[in-house]
C-alpha cells in the first residue's frame, strides 16, 4: 500500500517530467525515484520521499533562477 504522501509526490514528479528509465530497472534516471515500470508513473518509496521532495524543490529553484536570468538578459 502506498501512502497518500508518496502518491502526491509521485503525481508531482509525473507533472514535472515523464519517468526516464533504462528499461530494465524501474528507477527514473532524472530524479532517482522508483517507477512502476519502464513506461509507467513515479511511485517513490517511503524512504525516497525526502530526497524526491528536495529534488523537486531544487528544480523549482533552478527554474526561478533561469527565469530571472532571462529577464535580465532581455
Amino acid at each position: 500500500m502506498v501512502s497518500p504522501e508518496a502518491q502526491q509526490l509521485g503525481s508531482r514528479l509525473d507533472e514535472h517530467h515523464a519517468p526516464e528509465t533504462n528499461g530494465r530497472m524501474s528507477v527514473c534516471r532524472r530524479c532517482g525515484a522508483q517507477t512502476d515500470g519502464p513506461k509507467g508513473l513515479h511511485t517513490p518509496d517511503e524512504r525516497q520521499l525526502g530526497r524526491a521532495l528536495q529534488w523537486l524543490d531544487a528544480q523549482s529553484l533552478r527554474s526561478g533562477i533561469d527565469r530571472a536570468r532571462n529577464r535580465l538578459n532581455n
